[in-house]
């Protein structure tokens, strides 16, 4: 219902310091899950970027082409040539199946433990392995 001309005014304002209009709509849908929820025994699990599997139900596994495997295969198969980045930008690829596993650990610690507050996990893998944009 908005012209252009007022969603350009305002979405810088809107966003602060967050870099995009992605992150900003996960922060506002974190922030109505903290207020609404208050009385729930509530998980949050924050991923990074979700790759293929590392373990289960095998390595390598994928059931879609969207996100990095999407990439890889295209760079694999020669459709994807370049691609801009910071090469000191973290590549921080998380596997699904750890993601998986850190989603089910935070709903069992939710529902055994009942913190009074959300918990908020970030499922990351870049302090622990490092990876960057130089290398894929």
């Amino acid at each position: 219902w908005m012209d252009d001309d007022l969603v350009n005014e305002i979405t810088p304002k809107l966003l602060g310091k967050r870099p995009n209009t992605y992150t900003y709509t996960k922060a506002l849908a974190e922030s109505v899950v903290q207020q609404e929820g208050a009385e729930l025994n509530i998980a949050i699990v924050r991923p990074s970027i979700i790759g293929a599997s590392w373990k289960e139900p095998f390595p390598g596994w994928i059931d879609n082409f969207n996100g990095p495997s999407g990439i890889f295969i295209a760079a694999g198969k020669g459709i994807l040539r370049t691609m801009r980045a910071s090469n000191d930008a973290l590549a921080d690829l998380v596997p699904i199946d750890v993601v998986v596993n850190t989603t089910l650990a935070a709903a069992w610690y939710s529902a055994i433990n009942r913190p009074r507050k959300v918990m908020v996990y970030n499922c990351t893998t870049g302090g622990t392995n490092p990876f960057h944009w130089s290398e894929v």
